[in-house]
């Protein structure tokens, strides 16, 4: 019987760890400060949890979307936002097992656009993005 995929979460530490492996690969240039964890920590508990038991992002692919958006949007670290945002959305999708269609653009190309999108609506460019890279067809509220 199949039942429905538990959504294994990115938590704030999981994005931290990714951006000092970068750092420390010499992929970014300024190592993760205080004020950069605690702003991921922010984000990402926002993104995972609900609200009055709704959950503003509902699927898996929405969530690690949202992910890559809010850490190139919001800008946390002082280097290499886009790069960590790609490795974390990499790395999630791999953990829930989704595999993203890149069909005519790149990852890097992907979120170069999300840096330069300019939008009072995140939530409806985090649910077009989702459903474009996986297929899928539920609506964001």
């Amino acid at each position: 019987m199949k039942g429905k995929k538990i959504y294994q979460p990115i938590e704030w530490r999981t994005v931290c760890l990714a951006y000092e492996l970068l750092h420390a690969k010499g992929y970014i240039a300024f190592p993760s400060t205080l004020q950069a964890r605690r702003k991921v920590e922010a984000l990402t508990e926002n993104i995972n949890r609900s609200y009055f038991g709704v959950e503003i992002y509902s699927t898996a692919e929405e969530k690690l979307v949202a992910i890559l958006y809010f850490l190139i949007k919001d800008h946390p670290f002082i280097d290499g936002n886009k790069r960590t945002a790609c490795l974390v959305f990499e790395v999630g999708c791999d953990m829930n097992g989704l595999e993203p269609k890149y069909e005519g653009f790149t990852l890097d190309e992907l979120a170069v656009f999300t840096e330069q999108v300019n939008t009072d609506d995140h939530q409806h460019f985090i649910g077009d993005i989702a459903r474009l890279l996986f297929a899928y067809t539920n609506s964001v509220a």
